[in-house]
């Protein structure tokens, strides 16, 4: 009786050895094909914490032309677009820890800053409240 209680933790013992070596071997293969798309959030070397507020869609008023800020393209606009970035109200309140996370995020260093871009928003922000 204890022999063959023996004989069937050895062979269940061999035969996790050989799942755990096969799993291991075909889990690991494939896990280095597959092209893994990175968040563009943690892109670069961007801080998280000083994101700046973002929206998943524009306000039900649309969108901003954020081109007439000197500076920004539709490039860089569609850029912020992707970013959640819609409107001149959400750069006229970044902080200096958003706009140097935004600069570093789209790879335009000090560009923001010696543009202007939140003292831009902030007049244009407050011409768009008078309408």
């Amino acid at each position: 009786m204890t022999g063959t209680i023996i004989n069937i933790l050895v062979f269940m013992t061999i035969s996790s050895a050989i799942a755990f070596y096969l799993g291991y071997m075909f889990g690991t293969t494939k896990a280095y094909t597959k092209k893994v798309k990175l968040n563009p959030i943690f892109k670069n070397q961007c801080n998280i914490y000083h994101k700046p507020l973002i929206l998943s869609l524009p306000k039900r008023s649309g969108k901003d032309n954020l081109t007439e800020v000197r500076g920004i393209n539709e490039a860089l606009e569609n850029e912020l677009n992707k970013l959640g970035i819609f409107h001149f109200e959400q750069i006229s309140k970044w902080t200096n820890k958003n706009l140097e996370w935004v600069e570093v995020f789209l790879g335009i260093e000090k560009q923001i800053s010696q543009e202007k871009w939140i003292s831009q928003s902030s007049s244009l922000y407050s011409k768009s409240l008078k309408k």
